[in-house]
C-alpha cells in the first residue's frame, strides 16, 4: 500500500470517529471548559496513595521546601533512585533512561535516632520519614541519602524520571492517558491546554529535562511554555553536573523558537487534513532559575557583595582572555552563566535565592560562592543580571525580571507517551 493510500485511509478512519463522536461535534468552546476541568488542578486534595514519592531520589526539597510543586500548577520532575525504582513498575522502564553518578551501595547503617539506634537500608526507604527523622538523615548522609561506599562517585547506575503530582494534581495520573489517548484530534487539543499551563520544575534533576522532553510527542512538546530550574552550589559542582548542565542549555537553545520566527500552531480542526501539520520547537515564555545560595553560620555582615559591574568584568575578561579547562576564571565558574544566556527568545525569568547555610569559607572559590550568594539575595546582582542579559540579549527578544527570596526552610503509542509519563 502506498504512502498517499495510507493517508487516505488514515484520513477517512479519523473522519468517521470525528462524525460518530458526540464530543468532538460539541463546540471547540465547550471542549475547552472539559479539557480544563480535567487537567487543572482540583479545588479538593485527593487522599489517594497516587501521590507516593517512594522511590525518587532522596531529596530534601522533595518533601520539606516550599520549592516543590509550589504553586497548583506546577508539576516537579525528578530522577528516581535507581537502587530503589529498579524493582518498581515496569512502566518506567518505557521512558528514556538515563546514567546517573552511583557508588557501591554500602553495608546497613547504624544511625541513632530518639535515643536509639536503627539500621537504614535501602528498602526501608519506601516508606516516607517523619520530619525529625529525615532532617537526621539529612546530616548524616548528604541530599543523597542512597548511602554509598567510598568518597567518590565511581560507577553510573542507569535510571529514569517521574512527575511528582501533589494532591491537587494526582487526578492527572488517570486523566492524561486516558483524554490524551482518545484521537488524534483530542491529543492536539488536550495536549495544548496541559503543556502550555502548568510550570514544569526540576529543582536539580538537570539530568532528568532533555529525556522528559524528548518523550513527549513533538506537538505535546512544542506547547511546553514554562520550566523551572535550580544551579547547585556552585563549590559542589562537579564535573559531571557541568556537562549535565551543558546538554540541557544546548537542548534548550537548539529547540527554543527564535523571536520572529513566523511559524503556524495547528489549529483545533473539525474535519481532518489528509497532509501533516508541520510541527515547531517548542516556544518558552518563563524560566525560573533557582540558585543555591550559601549563608555562613556567622552571617553576611562582613561579607562584600558583588556589584553589577564586578559581575560584568569577570564575565568580559572570560570573553576576552578565555578560562580554563573547566570554563572558570581564576577558580570562578562562570561558563554555566554564559551557556544560560544562549537560551534566547524568553519574556521573562525570574532569579530566586534557595539560602542554605554553609561553612565559613576557607578558599577564594568558596569566598566567592558566598559573596555571590549574598548579592543574588539582596538584589544586588539583579540589576546586573538584567543589565547583562538585555545588554547582551535585547536583540534576541529577553526580558528579565528578578526576584529574590528566601526559602531556608502505533497511533495510540505514540498518543500514549504522555500516559507513559504520568503513570508510577
Amino acid at each position: 500500500m502506498s504512502a498517499d493510500t495510507s493517508n487516505i485511509a488514515a484520513a477517512k478512519s479519523t473522519t468517521d470517529e470525528i462524525a460518530t463522536s458526540p464530543f468532538l461535534r460539541l463546540p471547540f468552546e465547550i471542549r475547552l471548559m472539559i479539557y480544563e476541568y480535567l487537567l487543572f488542578p482540583s479545588t479538593q486534595p485527593s487522599t489517594s496513595n497516587s501521590t507516593s514519592i517512594a522511590n525518587l531520589l532522596p531529596d530534601f526539597h522533595t518533601y520539606y521546601s516550599e520549592d516543590t510543586n509550589s504553586t497548583p500548577f506546577t508539576l516537579s520532575v525528578r530522577t528516581i533512585d535507581p537502587w530503589i525504582g529498579s524493582q518498581s513498575s515496569r512502566t518506567w522502564r518505557r521512558r528514556s533512561t538515563y546514567h546517573v553518578r552511583t557508588g557501591k551501595p554500602a553495608h546497613p547503617l547504624r544511625i541513632h535516632c530518639n535515643q536509639k539506634w536503627m539500621y537504614v537500608k535501602s528498602r526501608n526507604l519506601r516508606r516516607k520519614p517523619d520530619k525529625e527523622e529525615w532532617k537526621l538523615k539529612r546530616r548524616m548522609f548528604g541530599t543523597l541519602l542512597t548511602c554509598t561506599e567510598g568518597p567518590f562517585l565511581t560507577t553510573t547506575t542507569p535510571t529514569t524520571y517521574r512527575v511528582l503530582l501533589s494532591p491537587y494534581t494526582a487526578h492527572l495520573r488517570q486523566n492524561v492517558p486516558a483524554l490524551l489517548s482518545l484521537n488524534h484530534q483530542t491529543h492536539a487539543e488536550a495536549s495544548k491546554v496541559l503543556y502550555s499551563t502548568y510550570t514544569f520544575s526540576f529543582h536539580t534533576s538537570i539530568e532528568a529535562v532533555v529525556p522528559f522532553l524528548s518523550d513527549l510527542t513533538p506537538l505535546a512538546r512544542s506547547h511546553i511554555r514554562h520550566l523551572s530550574l535550580t544551579k547547585k552550589a556552585l563549590p559542589y559542582t562537579k564535573e559531571f553536573d557541568r556537562a549535565e548542565w551543558s546538554s540541557l542549555c544546548e537542548y534548550l537553545t537548539l529547540h527554543q523558537q527564535q523571536p520572529g520566527f513566523n511559524h503556524h500552531r495547528p489549529q483545533p480542526q473539525s474535519s481532518p487534513t489528509l497532509h501533516p501539520i508541520p510541527l515547531q520547537p517548542f516556544q518558552l515564555r518563563t524560566l525560573h532559575l533557582n540558585v543555591v545560595a550559601g549563608k555562613p553560620d556567622l552571617g553576611w555582615d562582613a561579607i562584600s557583595p558583588i556589584t553589577p559591574t564586578d559581575f560584568s568584568t569577570m564575565m568580559r575578561m572570560r570573553s576576552e582572555w578565555g578560562g580554563g579547562d573547566d570554563g572558570s576564571l581564576g577558580g570562578v565558574d562562570l561558563e554555566w552563566a554564559e551557556q544560560l544566556m544562549g537560551i534566547k527568545g524568553l519574556k521573562e525569568m525570574r532569579v530566586r535565592a534557595l539560602v542554605e547555610h554553609c561553612a565559613r569559607p576557607v578558599s577564594e572559590k568558596q569566598a566567592f560562592w558566598v559573596a555571590f550568594s549574598k548579592s543574588v539575595f539582596e538584589g544586588h546582582l539583579g540589576s546586573g543580571f538584567e543589565g547583562l542579559w538585555l545588554g547582551k540579549l535585547w536583540r534576541g527578544g529577553w526580558w528579565c525580571v528578578v526576584q529574590m527570596f528566601d526559602l531556608t526552610s502505533d497511533t495510540r503509542g505514540k498518543r500514549c507517551r504522555e500516559g507513559i509519563i504520568f503513570s508510577l
